[in-house]
């Protein structure tokens, strides 16, 4: 069963909580993908800032998921030129598994369905197992490669996620 969570739209207050997630569940998650430099390194502040940026933006739709009152993850996508692109959905590990990502594309489909848009795209690291089969478990068709770098980081994938016109 889904669990009881909810998707609070992000004041810039916010964006302290969303780098401090971010650099907590890339330490679980890409440890092994991303140089341990990149990890162990991580640029709050840059993170921060862009962030902030995010929220302020008004091609952003930015997300902090919570269980109860606590900080769990974030959801970010943006609407540009190209379509709705899913920018980031983080999820604390021990929150994963438990249907907070089905309720985050709920959400996102929403978005779209709004702008009577039938689609989304999302990139992600193909080094992401655990990503990589949520994303096909959701429908996701990949439509663009770019692996082989020395750099795993740089590696990609792009998904494509088409629902019903209306």
């Amino acid at each position: 069963m889904a669990e009881q969570v909810s998707f609070v739209p992000a004041k810039a207050s916010d964006a302290v909580t969303i780098s401090t997630l971010r650099q907590r569940i890339w330490n679980t998650t890409y440890r092994g993908i991303y140089p341990d430099a990149v990890i162990d390194g991580f640029d709050y502040d840059r993170h921060l800032q862009r962030d902030l940026q995010k929220i302020s933006s008004p091609s952003f739709t930015v997300y902090l998921i919570k269980a109860g009152d606590e900080d769990i993850g974030y959801l970010i996508f943006q609407d540009t030129d190209t379509g709705v692109w899913l920018r980031s959905l983080y999820v604390l590990r021990e929150y994963q598994r438990r249907g907070i990502g089905r309720q985050a594309f709920s959400v996102l489909k929403d978005h779209c369905r709004e702008k009577e848009i039938n689609r989304f795209f999302c990139n992600c690291s193909p080094h992401n197992e655990n990503a990589m089969r949520f994303y096909l478990r959701m429908g996701g068709v990949v439509t663009e490669t770019d692996t082989g770098h020395e750099n795993r980081q740089e590696d990609g994938v792009v998904f494509e996620f088409s629902f019903p016109a209306f």
